[in-house]
């Protein structure tokens, strides 16, 4: 353990959790141990939660409970489905220590702020930590390999993400499912807004993690704000009476006062919690994102996708290493560099009324093998086998 982690805030956390232990310890001589389930901190709108209405409603013999903070937006959906803990609140910790199966759609995601002491205590009290992504693993994310040992079940939506994983993870077979996420199960009976596109890239951890950096002064916000600048966009979109709504990726909010509009047409989501992101993506009809797993999802609705890859070479040497999958090889829509290229690219789309391409679309059928509504019965199974 390195000195720096021997903060008063965290061993204020140690200290809650060596207090709370030995109770846990008493309840599982007592009680069945229960099942933590939980995404970020302040959300319940992803697979953490999907599965978790799942538990509630097709398994109430399930001992579950949800973890989120009392002041989210969120919370208000989990109230009909009950047992609900604070965020950070002794209740937490008596539970996280006191249940064994702990599910997350991030990395460590159940444990109480990050306490860095929760790893030793993973290991005395046998937790098990399943990781539900939120996001597709088709490229290589450092702070999820094995070697980091946070996870001990990895779930995966299509099957050449379950071969990527395996190949470049370094899990075992036993260590890895590819059962389809929960999300998708509801994702086969959607109401789409034939007018409505999304414009949703993802971030960039070099510059939302460098506290040097000049926001305005980067190819990213130059490319982006642009495209939002670009008068040919605004005439496409009036054209064809379409309207664009540009979500960044959540890590990039910090900017988001950057950006600006004059066109009627766009809409800059300026806070987090302006949509749910899942709703938006199930309403809308064509979606346009450069490196974002937001495209799996979109494809598996068959919906038209656009890559706006500008900074390739430079997003998989600084971001994420380049896993099997490769957008133009394997991709379910056109790639373009240039802003040029893509509105050529959302023209050609608009004119064949925002329809996936059939060669598109056997390429989705392809990744994701398993497509139909069963995916938490089969993510339910695979904790089952493991909750001794």
């Amino acid at each position: 353990m390195k000195l720096s982690s021997l903060t008063p805030r965290n061993v204020l956390h140690a200290t809650k959790m060596a207090l709370v232990i030995p109770a846990a310890l008493a309840a599982r001589c007592f009680r069945p141990a229960p099942w933590i389930v939980t995404e970020r901190p302040d959300q319940a709108r992803d697979n953490g939660y999907c599965f978790y209405r799942y538990l509630r409603e097709t398994h109430p013999e399930q001992p579950a409970y949800y973890v989120i903070r009392r002041d989210a937006k969120d919370r208000e959906k989990l109230t009909a489905l009950g047992n609900v803990i604070d965020f950070d609140s002794w209740r937490h910790y008596f539970y996280f220590c006191f249940s064994k199966i702990h599910i997350s759609a991030h990395t460590g995601g159940s444990n109480p702020n990050g306490n860095p002491f929760a790893r030793y205590v993973k290991k005395l009290l046998r937790h098990t930590e399943v990781f539900l992504p939120h996001g597709v693993s088709y490229g290589v994310s450092e702070f999820c390999l094995a070697k980091y040992g946070v996870i001990d079940l990895f779930i995966t939506s299509g099957k050449p993400e379950y071969n990527n994983v395996l190949a470049h993870y370094g899990y075992r077979p036993d260590q890895v499912a590819y059962t389809g996420f929960p999300r998708l199960d509801g994702w086969h009976h959607i109401k789409v807004n034939p007018k409505q596109i999304v414009l949703m890239p993802t971030w960039r951890m070099y510059l939302a993690q460098n506290p040097d950096t000049v926001f305005e002064e980067t190819d990213y916000y130059r490319t982006y704000q642009g495209l939002l600048d670009s008068s040919a966009l605004a005439c496409l979109l009036d054209e064809y009476d379409l309207r664009l709504v540009f979500y960044p990726h959540n890590d990039m909010r910090k900017y988001i006062a950057s950006f600006h509009t004059d066109c009627l047409s766009i809409e800059i989501a300026e806070r987090d919690e302006q949509y749910d992101i899942q709703e938006l993506l199930k309403s809308a009809a064509l979606l346009i994102t450069d490196y974002s797993s937001v495209h799996f999802d979109f494809a598996y609705m068959g919906k038209p996708v656009l890559y706006y890859q500008f900074d390739r070479e430079e997003f998989f040497t600084r971001q994420y290493q380049k896993g099997d999958f490769d957008a133009e090889r394997d991709g379910f829509g056109p790639v373009s560099r240039t802003q040029e290229e893509l509105l050529r690219c959302l023209r050609a789309a608009a004119e064949n009324d925002l329809k996936m391409e059939p060669a598109y679309y056997a390429r989705m059928r392809s990744f994701y093998q398993l497509y139909d509504e069963h995916n938490c019965d089969r993510v339910y199974e695979e904790i089952k086998r493991r909750d001794i």
